[in-house]
């Protein structure tokens, strides 16, 4: 039996070691109870490949272990004081993959796996860290290619799916014969925002809200005796009741509305389940992208003090959703659409500003869209950097060209310096749209495409590898779709291979110790490129394998691997695990580049921590691994010098 006295010491210890620390000191208290102490001698193995793991699992108290194949000799991984090991097997239902052998005289502490599993399961944040592979011995599973049979495991827990969703199923609702008056009246009782119109079965035909009765009834524009089937908005947007805050959030801003009716289907053929409104995601979230949405929209003109106040909520909103460890394609999307939101209201007002510049135009001469690329066109832009962006629009008469033009460039000049007030740099390479280069109708574009697959010279590779990125974040998608007919439709075979073997040379990491390749001299000196070797690489491989499976019109880097996983199941594993890493780089990016206040593209390794170092590494398996796919796929040895 331990004592009281020993269980706290051990309690003291754990809590400060990930992932125990994000479990409750009491929970730590029971499972220390069941500690065993065991002191191994140096070169003396814990466990050997091939035996059955008991229901126990080691920490490293005092010493050092190390992580082999008794095969190759390999040593997989050192482990420290801290680190937990001998509980990949026991998630895999299986034998030790490897043995464990102590490199010095080590003290172990030897815990219940049924306690830790409970708690696995209690905490979203430990289930996290096992189910992203982060636990040490956990990668060499994946480089063998062997799943976790856990099935609460092999649930990826994202901290904004488990957030409990708000729902009012007490749902107050009205026929569509009612008046206005008797639902002015029960509103004012209820003390409610919104009533949903709906049939005997309770199936919503639509929704009458304050709005509503300001705008057709206060004005006079409908009699107080009209009937709620006059004035209601309909049909009314439905979704499921599985829906997360997630997507709450999303579509809320998507459809500029405030309140989502869930039906037990999620189609308005069946009865109404509950509603979700604006209100009750505020209180979850605290801080709601949707507020934010509605100050860019309230923008009246193109120089406004209001950018500094939204550049400087967005920010807030985005670190604390860090703080939360909510998911990147939650960040992500969300800052998409603000800042699509932002772009959209930048052209509206330069469109305001050009008819008095270009009387004869109204209204733009000629179908356009506005394209974002680069990590903007990828939708993974969390901090404000540099301005990638172009205009295409449709082919004028001969005889409007140059004034077209003229009429796009400024626009694209307006714009530009909006996106510059609102804290995004100009492009040191001037790739803006008020660059006449990048100002084209779109039979030029078509020619740019060609070219750069005809001939995949240095810098056509370079210019594919930013405008193949591109986005349609306002105006005519029809443009962009017969840029993508031209990727698609024009054949050049040694295109994807020259772009395959860029993106496959990237430089790797680690060096062979394991240890980061830093930059070896100018201004970042001894920091990693975490960018460069990291992001990259995954984005590279991403983008190749888009246009080979012709799914480009998927312009993040996650959902063209999540598209990947499907079309090329076979190779799924690789495709899952470069999300999780990818995600991983995103993250850490957008913290240190907050943390520092610059880009995040380079980290000074002493300010990781060591879960940090220890995730990153185990995460550049998925990199190695993606290349190899590609060396294999476009077989790139057969043109390397």
């Amino acid at each position: 039996m331990t004592s009281q006295s020993l269980k706290q010491r051990i309690t003291d210890f754990l809590i400060k070691y990930v992932p125990f620390s994000y479990i409750k000191e009491e929970d730590l208290l029971k499972l220390a109870g069941t500690c065993k102490i065991k002191v191994v001698n140096q070169g003396e193995f814990i466990f050997r490949e091939g035996e059955n793991p008991p229901k126990e699992f080691y920490v490293i108290h005092q010493g050092s272990v190390e992580l082999l194949d008794e095969k190759t000799n390999e040593i997989i991984e050192v482990l420290e004081e801290g680190d937990l090991f001998g509980i990949a097997a026991l998630l895999a239902k299986r034998s030790y993959i490897f043995s464990a052998k102590a490199t010095e005289d080590t003290i172990l502490y030897i815990l219940s796996y049924d306690i830790f599993y409970e708690y696995i399961q209690k905490y979203p944040r430990v289930l996290r860290f096992f189910s992203s592979g982060f636990a040490p011995g956990m990668q060499q599973f994946k480089k063998q290619n062997i799943s976790f049979q856990d099935q609460v495991l092999r649930t990826v827990v994202a901290h904004d799916e488990v957030l409990e969703l708000r729902i009012n199923k007490n749902v107050i609702t009205a026929k569509p014969d009612a008046t206005v008056q008797e639902i002015a009246k029960i509103m004012t009782e209820k003390n409610i925002g919104s009533m949903i119109i709906a049939d005997e079965e309770r199936r919503p035909l639509g929704i009458i809200t304050d709005s509503d009765l300001r705008k057709k009834i206060a004005t006079g524009k409908f009699p107080i005796t009209a009937k709620a089937r006059d004035i209601m908005s309909a049909p009314v947007f439905t979704l499921p009741p599985e829906i997360t805050a997630t997507e709450a959030i999303i579509q809320m801003m998507k459809r500029n509305i405030r309140h989502l009716v869930l039906t037990q289907d999620g189609t308005n053929q069946t009865p109404i389940y509950g509603i979700v409104s604006e209100h009750d995601l505020l209180v979850l979230h605290g801080n709601n992208p949707a507020v934010l949405v509605k100050e860019v929209q309230s923008i009246s003109s193109l120089k406004t003090d209001i950018l500094r106040i939204i550049r400087e909520k967005t920010d807030t909103l985005i670190k604390s959703y860090l703080e939360q460890d909510l998911s990147l394609p939650f960040i992500t999307n969300t800052i998409t659409l603000i800042h699509d939101n932002l772009i959209e209201k930048a052209i509206k007002l330069a469109k305001e500003k050009l008819k008095e510049e270009f009387p004869e135009y109204p209204q733009p001469p000629v179908k356009f869209a506005w394209l974002s690329m680069g990590s903007e066109g990828r939708k993974e832009q969390t901090l404000r950097t540099d301005q990638d962006n172009a205009i295409i629009y449709e082919d004028p008469q001969e005889e409007d060209k140059e004034k077209i033009q003229k009429y796009f460039l400024r626009m694209g000049e307006l714009v530009n310096q909006f996106l510059v007030d609102y804290g995004f740099s100009e492009c040191p390479a001037n790739i803006m749209a008020r660059n006449p280069e990048w100002c084209k109708p779109v039979s030029v574009w078509k020619n740019y495409f060609r070219k750069w697959i005809e001939v995949p010279a240095e810098k056509n590779l370079l210019n594919a590898t930013i405008f193949f990125d591109f986005r349609v974040a306002y105006g005519d998608e029809s443009l962009a779709q017969e840029l993508r007919d031209v990727i698609y439709k024009y054949k050049n075979p040694f295109f994807l291979v020259f772009l395959a073997k860029e993106a496959a040379t990237s430089a790797p990491p680690l060096n062979f110790f394991r240890n980061f390749i830093v930059e070896k001299s100018g201004e970042h000196k001894n920091e990693f490129d975490l960018k460069g070797r990291s992001i990259k690489p995954l984005v590279d491989a991403a983008r190749v394998l888009a246009i080979d499976f012709q799914i480009l019109e998927y312009s993040s880097t996650i959902e063209r691997y999540e598209k990947l996983k499907e079309v090329d199941p076979v190779n799924q594993h690789i495709y899952r695990d470069a999300i999780d890493s990818f995600q991983l780089y995103l993250k850490l990016r957008t913290y240190f580049g907050f943390k520092n206040q610059d880009s995040g593209r380079y980290i000074k390794p002493e300010e990781l921590s060591k879960l940090e170092k220890q995730m990153l590494k185990n995460s550049f398996l998925a990199i190695e691994n993606i290349q190899k796919l590609l060396e294999a796929r476009y077989q790139l040895n057969l043109i390397r010098e």
